[in-house]
């Protein structure tokens, strides 16, 4: 849902575009998104202050986590945040090669890389279906470890504030 408020309106304005127009056609444009969906989109102005504008599908990033069903990537190089499995890359990289930037490249290099920012995010690739019960135990396991490091941060933040006043 885009709106003239900032930074927007005043990036456009200080164009020479008309905000309300645009914000009408992006939101035409994004209406089948859920709200909150990250966009990247490109808009390239012309001297006659009309412009075109390239909505890309919702980052790398946001797709895994969404499909792993996280919130954050890992916060240590040894922690597996999230596990997926060979099919679930390949629907996402279905979704990246409609974006214009990757239309020429092949569906393998494109998993590949999804597959390496797993790697970064601490998301566990699987070559094989993922068993119920082990996933169910991860699960409940992750929870009940990242518990722990919300409880660890807010005793931090409430020794600090304790220290402060």
């Amino acid at each position: 849902m885009a709106s003239a408020a900032p930074p927007l309106g005043p990036q456009l304005g200080q164009r020479g575009l008309n905000v309300a127009n645009f914000c009408k056609e992006f939101n035409k444009e994004t209406g089948h998104f859920k709200q909150g969906v990250p966009l990247p989109t490109r808009i390239s102005v012309k001297p006659d202050r009309t412009y075109d504008l390239e909505i890309c599908s919702p980052t790398t990033a946001w797709l895994l986590k969404q499909a792993a069903g996280i919130g954050r990537g890992r916060a240590s190089n040894d922690e597996i945040v999230g596990k997926l499995t060979v099919k679930h890359l390949y629907e996402i990289a279905k979704v990246k090669s409609r974006d214009k930037a990757l239309q020429h490249v092949p569906l393998e290099n494109i998993c590949r890389n999804l597959i390496k920012t797993c790697r970064t995010l601490g998301i566990e690739v699987q070559y094989h279906d993922l068993d119920p019960v082990e996933l169910k135990e991860f699960l409940v396991a992750r929870k009940e470890k990242v518990d722990a490091q919300l409880k660890e941060l807010a005793d931090k933040k409430a020794a600090k504030m304790l220290r402060t006043t």
